[in-house]
């Protein structure tokens, strides 16, 4: 991680590197991921829904569950992503006085 003065010189620029930029890059892609998938079964739904396609609330509560088990699925996948982070030099507890 390097922290710098910006180029105006008014705030800071931090930049990761490494293990911890591949976890936060990660966690980014799956929120972007899984707010597609959502905005495809929401476009899904309003379809089956303007098309008369649901006969009653059970039937909704069925896709709605089956949205969800997708949903659950597919984060499991990607929880499945494991990176070892161990902190360096200067972290260890005296130095924020722990």
């Amino acid at each position: 991680m390097v922290i710098a003065p910006s180029s105006g010189g008014k705030t800071a620029e931090l930049t990761i590197h490494g293990r911890l930029a591949a976890i936060l890059a990660a966690q980014e892609a799956w929120r972007e991921v899984s707010c597609d998938l959502r905005h495809q079964q929401s476009s899904e739904f309003a379809r089956i829904r303007s098309a008369g396609e649901f006969k009653s609330l059970a039937d909704k509560t069925k896709f709605l569950h089956r949205c969800e088990a997708l949903l659950a699925e597919r984060e499991g996948e990607w929880s499945n992503l494991h990176v070892l982070l161990v902190a360096g030099a200067g972290f260890e507890p005296a130095a924020f006085r722990l």
